[in-house]
């Protein structure tokens, strides 16, 4: 189905906002609805580990093209890449994570997110935000997600995510595969925004992602299929649990925007280092 029928059908910028976890996010996998969308919300301006990226991203949200943003002003946990992405763990808070320090921080964002983010979608429709598998594989983008989640379970609105996944989520994004009605939209990424914006972010030394990135053509947005409508009845939960046996017996395949990222799991860099300790060792014997 053409995306501007299906934009007729389902309503989709109706009091919509889209709920994103850091800023660039929304130029590298929502360009193609920031000027569509009624608003913005930001979940983490701070970074412990950078610690000028809290008043860059402030004046790159002061001089933004878009405008009616607004953010929680949280500082971000430190779970990037902590959890196990080869054998990704789901949790109520996002991913399970290898470090109990920054599980505790992660944890604790997580009821600040729902907290924070609850007065702003009350009266809401649509809700856009980070997919389930965190588009490349990024815990935080997880942790929105569930969040949101939550309080859809609560407010009653629609959530829609992108179609972005790499080889470093695929894992995760595997189990979500089944049990879809390939209910989704495709719209064209939005070319001159996605310039100016991430133009804003590097001439503020805070763009998070490739330098070279080349942005995909086309993206898609997933209607969630736990929505609004499942939600009203205990007729419709009997409904959607039969539906989701059903699906997840098949399944539904929906389009993809793949991409390869290099990102080395600290699973795995642990087992190379433990493997470089051992050659070490072996070659101390030998010479000793």
């Amino acid at each position: 189905m053409f995306a501007t029928e299906r934009l007729r059908n389902h309503n989709m910028f109706k009091s919509s906002v889209i709920v994103l976890a850091h800023p660039d996010d929304e130029v590298l996998w929502f360009s193609s609805i920031l000027d569509k969308a009624g608003s913005m919300v930001f979940c983490f301006l701070g970074c412990d580990s950078k610690p000028h990226w809290s008043a860059a991203r402030r004046n790159v949200l002061s001089e933004h093209p878009v405008r009616n943003i607004s953010s929680l002003d949280l500082d971000e946990s430190g779970a990037f890449n902590a959890a196990d992405w080869l054998n990704p763990v789901v949790t109520k808070y996002g991913l399970a994570l290898s470090n109990n320090a920054i599980s505790e921080k992660y944890e604790g964002n997580y009821q600040k997110i729902k907290q924070g983010l609850k007065e702003k979608l009350i009266g809401c429709s649509n809700v856009f935000t980070h997919n389930p598998w965190g588009e490349y594989g990024n815990e935080e983008h997880v942790q929105v997600y569930r969040a949101v989640k939550e309080l859809q379970e609560e407010i009653k609105f629609s959530v829609w995510f992108p179609n972005y996944c790499s080889n470093h989520s695929v894992n995760l994004m595997l189990p979500y595969i089944a049990g879809y009605d390939c209910d989704y939209v495709t719209l064209q990424t939005n070319s001159s925004l996605k310039d100016r914006i991430r133009n804003l972010y590097i001439t503020n030394n805070c763009w998070t992602w490739y330098n070279d990135w080349k942005w995909f053509r086309e993206e898609s947005f997933m209607k969630d299929r736990y929505d609004i409508s499942d939600l009203s009845s205990e007729t419709s939960h009997k409904k959607r649990a039969l539906r989701h046996k059903d699906d997840m017996a098949y399944g539904h395949l929906f389009p993809l925007n793949f991409m390869r990222v290099d990102i080395c799991s600290r699973s795995t860099a642990k087992s190379r280092l433990s493997n470089v300790r051992k050659a070490m060792t072996y070659i101390r014997r030998r010479l000793g």
